[in-house]
């Protein structure tokens, strides 16, 4: 399985955001407590909606993108970032644990996922509302662009873009996400 992900693409870039990678142990669940590594002095909650790719395919023209995400949900990539807010390079998003991931919700149980209202709270702050039909490059663009270079496979999630700003992370935090009213994601933040 691949975690492929996509930075900005909620915001006016003009180009396509870029591309990061993580390992399939960045991913934590929902009901999990994410606990902040020591190995950066700040640690940021970016929020995210995720498809979960639900077959295999290569060279995907973008007509035919919707036929290769069977679900979707709302998540966290979590970033570390120095100490005057800046990325730490490469592997800032690549730790274990830094892709917190909520229950997944089939396309076939919404009428309309694309326009389906996700919303992230930090601590009952609200983060962002966004939808996938806000990105700047659509899903079906994203999918293409990463079909070229590697291919699709069951299982496989996309981190469709930075759906907001990123919060900085404290230890009594709470991370919550709710698509169309349901809640979807549940995590506390530990030390």
């Amino acid at each position: 399985m691949k975690v492929i992900g996509f930075t900005g693409n909620y915001g006016k870039e003009e180009s396509l955001p870029q591309a990061y990678l993580m390992a399939d142990s960045s991913i934590l669940y929902t009901g999990r407590p994410f606990f902040v590594p020591d190995f950066a002095r700040q640690f940021v909650a970016v929020p995210s909606i995720v498809v979960r790719m639900g077959r295999l395919g290569k060279f995907v023209a973008p007509k035919f993108a919707h036929r290769y995400w069977d679900a979707f949900t709302a998540a966290f990539t979590v970033r570390a970032v120095d100490s005057d807010d800046k990325r730490l390079t490469g592997l800032d998003r690549a730790f274990d644990g830094a892709a917190i991931v909520g229950d997944w919700i089939p396309v076939t149980d919404i009428a309309d996922a694309v326009h389906e209202l996700v919303e992230f709270k930090v601590s009952d702050h609200v983060a962002a509302k966004c939808c996938l039909a806000d990105m700047q490059h659509p899903l079906a663009e994203l999918i293409a662009v990463v079909s070229i270079r590697c291919s699709i496979k069951m299982g496989d999630l996309l981190f469709t873009g930075d759906a907001a700003q990123g919060h900085a992370l404290t230890p009594g935090d709470h991370l919550t996400a709710c698509i169309g009213g349901r809640q979807v994601l549940d995590v506390k933040v530990r030390l």
